[in-house]
């Protein structure tokens, strides 16, 4: 459980969004955990400010598309630069993504605006499927995701107790799966008929929100299409979130049965927190910043501590406790974890703390008062400073250090 992770709290998105923007019902279907995010590449690396950013306008550009012949589709344009620069193969075509994709891989602007809604995403535990055609790594990264679901094979490791993140397009860490050119969407069904029948499963049972994508995948409608003749009426209604709804992206969600919502991803989650925040089903970030000062305090007076003697290394192992179980909190919130999860680990230590009591073991029972002092301010959102010693005869946190 001992992580060197820090809190990464983004600021609120300044697009935000109305509170009657966020339908009762879909929030109601969130904290039953029954939702689940399908998201495009508008919520990652082509969400950006500058269009001209965007891997169809770099592709555009390398192939030197006629000006004449106006905007193909993704998937034709991706035929167009295989067949006319590369004679038919893939191969500068996967070196162009990786190229691309690499640029939003260092630290900087353009990284922070490709990890931004996945990062918020992450912070909001009701979440725990979420759907891709991106080709980037940063949802699973950012989600705590180490294995996706890009293969068939993969399905092996599917886990209902923990987040999974299914890629129907490929991943650019296995660029021999990715989906790109118009062949690749006519044969990408027949070539992973399982990851597509989970998608089937999903689409079927839960409630789907689109964010960062025009539903214009062929592939993906033509499974949408199923369900919705599969279910007719019966089947639940899903929602796009649009900044910029028109009446043509209305009438086509509405004959899927699609609600779109005016919202950029990042204004959804604001919002959706602040509501989780009201009903305390999640911590607010005010109280993660305190908990984050309260560790950068104790830090300092770790590092001037004397261990030479009895009292020194009790409050010394204590602080350790209290450091290793704020790091713990700020990387658990930051992974979404709900707070029954909070709740265990603290009965966890306790126990803990019990039992090395019973055993006289005062280096352990300084380090789990630790531990249990942390979990539970937190699990009581107690916001008054941490005790940052411990008394090695009465084995209790105090304020004030006692050589003793």
């Amino acid at each position: 459980m001992r992580r060197n992770l820090r809190p990464n709290l983004p600021e609120a998105d300044g697009n935000a969004m109305s509170t009657s923007a966020l339908p009762e019902a879909l929030y109601e279907d969130i904290v039953r955990q029954d939702c689940v995010i399908f998201a495009g590449a508008g919520v990652t690396t082509e969400g950006g400010h500058d269009s001209k950013r965007t891997f169809y306008d770099r592709v555009k550009h390398r192939c030197k598309y006629p000006a004449n012949q106006g905007s193909p589709s993704f998937p034709a344009l991706m035929q167009y630069f295989c067949d006319g620069v590369d004679g038919g193969q893939r191969n500068r075509l996967i070196r162009e993504a990786i190229a691309h994709i690499e640029s939003f891989s260092v630290t900087g602007e353009m990284h922070r605006e490709a990890t931004d809604f996945p990062t918020a995403l992450a912070e909001i535990p009701y979440f725990d499927r979420v759907v891709t055609t991106n080709w980037d790594p940063f949802l699973e990264q950012s989600l705590g995701v180490l294995v996706p679901m890009v293969e068939d094979r993969d399905l092996a490791f599917w886990d209902d107790n923990r987040r999974q993140v299914l890629k129907i397009h490929g991943c650019i860490t296995r660029p021999y799966t990715l989906v790109a050119t118009r062949n690749d969407y006519e044969t990408c069904m027949k070539q992973s008929p399982l990851i597509f029948n989970k998608l089937r499963d999903l689409m079927a049972t839960k409630t789907f929100i689109f964010v960062g994508y025009s539903m214009r995948d062929s592939d993906f409608l033509l499974i949408l299409d199923e369900i919705i003749d599969a279910l007719g009426t019966i089947r639940k209604l899903a929602y796009s979130l649009d900044p910029e709804p028109t009446a043509e992206k209305a009438r086509r969600g509405k004959a899927r049965r699609i609600q779109v919502i005016k919202a950029t991803g990042l204004a959804f989650l604001t919002e959706l927190r602040r509501r989780l925040e009201e009903q305390d089903l999640i911590p607010r970030r005010e109280f993660l910043g305190f908990l984050s000062s309260e560790r950068r305090r104790i830090v300092g007076l770790h590092l001037r501590m004397n261990q030479g003697e009895n009292g020194g290394i009790a409050s010394a192992m204590y602080q350790d406790g209290l450091l290793h179980a704020l790091e713990d909190v700020l990387a658990h919130t930051s992974l979404g974890k709900k707070a029954e999860d909070f709740h265990k680990y603290l009965r966890e230590c306790e126990t803990d703390l019990r039992n090395m009591v019973q055993e006289k073991d005062i280096i352990e029972i300084a380090y789990l008062s630790g531990w249990r002092e942390v979990f539970g301010r937190f699990c009581e959102r107690t916001k008054t400073p941490i005790p940052p010693y411990f008394h090695p005869r009465k084995l209790t946190p105090i304020s004030r250090y006692i050589k003793g």
